[in-house]
């Protein structure tokens, strides 16, 4: 009750005289224990006078209740709170350790996935080289169908083959012997005659002739009689345990071998090599290398067999290095035969992929155990036992604290006003501008305090990218940005930082140490990455990706430093040809500026008429006269000189001045071809054309104009065509070639055999001629590969009903070589150097090739 309040109790009279006197005791019957507390109460000074040594003071022990309950009513809410606080700490260590967990385990499987990606590209590059070899050893049994061991054997000695194929065992030349030509087979490879001579001898007077004693014979293994049999008459063994033995009949103990040669088709079948399992592959082969339509012509036309013993474990022990817990099974199945190669162990919950080669191959690659358990993963596990602990502290701090005397409270504070900057690309999620150069400042920090530290980075630009936005709008760039920035996350290390700096610019900044730094790896990872096909959502052809590169790395002292060089180097890059990486050098810097001022000299050089055509002609090997002639930009610089297309075309692509340049040259070699073949010269002309030409929709306007203009004869201009330009969109490709073959011009593909074209490829385009330069196949020292890989691209080509113009011939052995092999069109250096558009007739017309092979330069032979 309040302190002010007095206690009432009843008075039954009401009577204040009724109370007793202050003099005495009064009169009357004697109190009884019940009355004396009431007439004590009753009377404020007797309770004051007599009573206040005896009895306790009620305020002040209402006071103490109050502030005990107090106490322990703060304890209680204070203890409520922190038991909220336990409970959300678990809670949310529990989710944050889950999300850790989940993280964790989608990086295990992007690992999973990158490194089944490398082991199958790994393998698909194993078996295509592979193929490539077969195809080699093929057209030399069918241009040598009776060869020596020793001719094989020279043969394989030049290619290489077990060398540069490890997982090549053995390669044998397999021919049909049927059951009467046994004898004659057995006598050839035996080396004894097939009617032994008699000798004659005198015995005690009697004439006697013997015949001599009978050398090696042929032991057929397995034993008996059969219309044919297929035997071994070259091979090579990888190593001499692994000799074919000479009477060892294929045919016998390899079912199905002799139908493949009516089919057409290769065999494969299990074998075993020393104890190992291996792959048997036998390859029916037939004079000019194609077999075949008919049945009869396929018999006729049979050469025999090539046969080939792989060890596919070697190709997968190669495939598997640098994967330590990847494992792998690599399948071949072609019709009711199936054979299985695995390396490596999976583990348990180990992720795995499959995925089609060609040819009957196929891959499943395994990668690590991926558990997104949170007791699987010590990440998760730490961050979970850390959160409860700090829970726990807390909840114990908020009691102490909570409990305790109550503080004042603080005056509040104003928040400082912070200016908000979003540091996310809001398209791709990644790092934009102003982060990566923060982030790059605070690794060039750690570089200069860290001597074994070196700092790096990756500019990178998509090429072409504009085409997409001008041609599917800016949603499929978008689209498109975001598919580059997923690669791009997925082939950094842990530690690297990917950002966009805006438009098609991405950065990669990368952290190494000095002697392990080896950012052209992560340069090739990139590229390889972004060379997959890219569906864009509405849009029916697939898009293919290629990207150009500048890498700069060292110690800076700033990110504008950096960023600068890597530039440049990306610059250099396009440069180049664009698909590719450059490493930064000093020189770049210089080379910058001067690109400049040539950026704006050629812009007027075309105006001014400083560009001009020069003519490289194309010879008939068989009549030895001129049949064709390739126009070759050229520009006469007022300061430099005369300048080849290597020093201005990658600059004209880039400002867009490919375009107009383009459409001079069709113009002016048209109207020259059309000239000369008014005054009876009769040659066709092939013009280069750009990748920017071709994408143009307005480009078969420009080549119908070029054709009115002069009246030439449409099948006398040929448009040239890069390989690596039809490689960058097939689909794309093939129709605009389409619309341009409706003109009635030819079409070629120069650079053939630099890329990587496939058979189907070629078939679907409507090509007329593949234009190979001879010195481009292959490395200079390597004549032999060069001359077979040539041979191979004649089958092809033949396959496919297309002529063959081989550049480059430097020498007359050269040009004898390829009219052996079958090639009818030939240019280059020996042949005749490129002559300007006033000296065609008088020094190509006129003068000819000479018997020699030699072209004069002022229109006389040279012997």
């Amino acid at each position: 009750m309040p302190d002010s309040e007095t206690p009432q109790h009843d008075n039954p009279t009401g009577d204040p005289t009724a109370a007793p006197s202050e003099a005495g005791p009064v009169s009357g019957p004697p109190e009884t224990p019940a009355q004396r507390p009431a007439e004590q109460v009753a009377d404020p000074q007797a309770r004051d006078a007599g009573t206040a040594e005896t009895t306790p003071d009620a305020p002040a022990v209402d006071r103490l209740t109050r502030v005990r309950n107090l106490v322990r009513s703060r304890r209680l809410v204070w203890g409520a709170v922190a038991l909220v606080c336990v409970a959300a700490g678990t809670v949310g260590s529990i989710l944050g350790a889950q999300t850790v967990a989940h993280k964790d385990a989608s990086k295990a499987r992007q690992a999973s996935r990158q490194t089944s990606a490398d082991v199958a590209s790994t393998l698909k590059a194993s078996v295509q080289h592979q193929e490539d070899f077969a195809i080699g050893a093929t057209t030399f049994f069918a241009g040598n169908p009776k060869a020596s061991p020793a001719e094989f054997e020279a043969w394989a000695k030049y290619g290489d083959g077990f060398h540069r194929y490890p997982e090549l065992a053995k390669l044998s030349l397999v021919t049909l012997v049927r059951a009467s030509e046994l004898p004659a087979f057995e006598a050839k490879i035996t080396g004894r005659p097939l009617k032994p001579p008699l000798t004659s001898r005198t015995l005690k007077g009697l004439r006697v002739q013997s015949a001599p004693s009978p050398g090696s014979t042929l032991r057929i293994v397995p034993s008996g009689k059969r219309p044919a049999y297929c035997f071994v008459i070259a091979g090579l063994p990888k190593s001499a345990a692994r000799y074919t033995p000479r009477g060892l009949d294929l045919c016998a103990v390899t079912p199905g071998l002799l139908d493949s040669r009516d089919s057409a088709q290769s065999l494969y079948t299990s074998v075993s090599a020393k104890n190992v399992g291996a792959l048997g592959i036998a390859r029916p082969v037939y004079k000019g290398g194609v077999p075949p339509t008919g049945f009869t012509a396929r018999r006729e036309a049979f050469v025999g067999w090539l046969r080939e013993v792989l060890l596919p474990t070697v190709v997968l022990q190669q495939a598997l290095q640098g994967h330590p817990e990847a494992a792998v099974r690599l399948r071949h199945k072609t019709g009711s035969s199936s054979a299985i190669f695995t390396g490596g162990t999976p583990g348990p919950g180990a992720q795995s992929t499959t995925t089609n080669l060609h040819n009957g191959w196929s891959v499943r690659s395994f990668g690590g155990p991926v558990d997104a358990a949170v007791l699987a993963d010590w990440h998760a596990l730490v961050l979970l036992i850390a959160g409860i602990l700090l829970s726990l502290m807390l909840a114990v701090l908020v009691v102490v604290l909570g409990a305790g005397r109550p503080r004042a409270a603080a005056p509040a504070v104003k928040p400082r006003e912070v200016p908000h900057e979003d540091l996310y690309d809001q398209l791709t999620g990644l790092p934009n501008r102003a982060l990566m150069m923060d982030r790059a400042q605070r690794m060039l920090a750690r570089a200069s305090r860290e001597s074994g530290l070196l700092a790096g980075a990756l500019f990178i630009d998509i090429d072409w990218f504009e085409n997409v936005n001008d041609k599917l709008g800016q949603a499929a760039g978008d689209e498109l940005l975001g598919t580059v920035a997923e690669r791009l996350e997925t082939v950094i290390r842990a530690h690297d930082t990917v950002g966009r700096l805006g438009g098609d610019e991405f950065v990669i900044l990368v952290e190494s140490a000095a002697r392990g730094a080896r950012l052209d790896s992560l340069a090739r990872r990139v590229i390889e990455a972004l060379h997959e096909p890219v569906n864009i959502a509405g849009f029916g052809p697939s898009i293919f990706l290629t990207a150009s590169i500048g890498v700069a790395f060292g110690r800076y002292a700033t990110p504008d430093d950096l960023l600068r060089d890597a530039h440049l180097a990306l610059e250099a890059s396009k440069a180049a040809g664009k698909d590719r990486y450059t490493l930064f050098n000093a020189n770049m810097r210089s080379v910058i500026e001067g690109r400049g001022v040539l950026e704006t000299e050629l812009g007027a050089a075309l105006q001014s008429k400083q560009l001009f055509l020069m003519y490289e002609p194309v010879y008939d090997l068989t009549s030895r006269k001129v049949v064709g002639l390739e126009a070759l930009l050229r520009w006469r610089h007022p300061s430099q000189g005369v300048l080849g297309p290597e020093h201005f075309i990658a600059l004209a692509e880039e400002t867009g001045l490919s375009v107009p340049i383009g459409r001079w040259m069709l113009e002016e070699a048209a109207t020259k071809a059309a000239a000369w073949n008014v005054t009876g010269h009769r040659v066709s002309v092939s013009v280069p054309v750009t990748a920017t030409q071709l994408a143009r929709d307005g480009f078969p306007t420009d080549v119908r104009r070029a054709l009115l203009q002069s009246g030439i004869e449409p099948s006398l201009l040929t448009l040239e065509i890069s390989e690596s330009t039809v490689l960058q969109d097939i689909e794309g490709v093939a129709g605009r070639l389409q619309e341009l073959k409706e003109l009635g011009v030819r079409i070629a593909i120069y650079d053939f055999g630099s890329g990587y074209a496939h058979h189907s490829d070629l078939r679907r385009l409507p090509l007329d001629l593949l234009v190979v330069d001879r010195s481009s196949l292959a490395a200079p020292d390597d004549e032999d590969y060069r001359s077979w890989l040539l041979q191979a691209i004649l089958v092809l080509a033949k396959d496919l009903s297309l002529t063959v113009i081989a550049k480059g011939i430097g020498t007359e052995q050269e040009m004898i070589t390829l009219q052996t092999m079958g090639c009818t069109l030939a240019q280059g250096p020996f042949m005749g150097s490129p002559v300007p558009a006033e000296a065609v007739v008088e020094r190509l017309f006129d003068a000819g090739l000479a018997p020699g092979g030699m072209i004069a330069e002022r229109g006389q032979y040279t012997p």
